[in-house]
């Protein structure tokens, strides 16, 4: 108490700030549900481009693991019923041995024409395209294309 009877101006200031507290809290509250939206955008904005990050760095080393598999001599699928036409790679179906009729043994890499590699992997009751790795380094499909010797005819869209 002494002290507000000496500095007088204290209260007037303290009471001052109060009051303009009190007239001023629902613009207070709006902007702090304002901010508080804020840094959600902010939050989901980080967390998608962390994911866009992500899977660039997961195409870039399937792209390098396809590569080296296309430049080691993978095994060019082709169509059963016209083997001098490529086909596509399907994850969990088999490749099968157009001669044999039986499907590639596990661990045999496959690769098709359009930049996708991949390898045989146990299915549950047979040998099945896993391990699925993308490039689209046109000249390295084109030269396994060469080694193929088989038409190529861009899929239907």
């Amino acid at each position: 108490m002494k002290y507000l009877q000496r500095n007088p101006m204290t209260a007037v200031f303290f009471f001052g700030t109060c009051v303009c507290l009190a007239v001023s809290s629902g613009n207070i509250k709006a902007n702090l549900s304002t901010v508080s939206q804020l840094q959600q955008t902010v939050r989901e904005n980080s967390a998608q481009e962390w994911r866009l990050r992500a899977s660039q760095q997961s195409a870039q080393n399937q792209a390098a693991i396809a590569k080296q598999r296309y430049e080691e001599g993978c095994v060019m699928v082709v169509a059963m019923k016209d083997p001098k036409s490529f086909t596509s790679l399907e994850a969990g179906k088999p490749v099968i041995d157009r001669v044999r009729k039986t499907p590639l043994p596990v661990g045999s890499i496959v690769c098709d024409a359009n930049g996708n590699t991949a390898k045989i992997v146990q299915g549950k009751d047979k040998p099945v395209v896993g391990d699925i790795a993308f490039t689209g380094n046109r000249t390295v499909i084109e030269q396994a294309r060469k080694r193929a010797k088989a038409r190529y005819s861009l899929p239907n869209q």
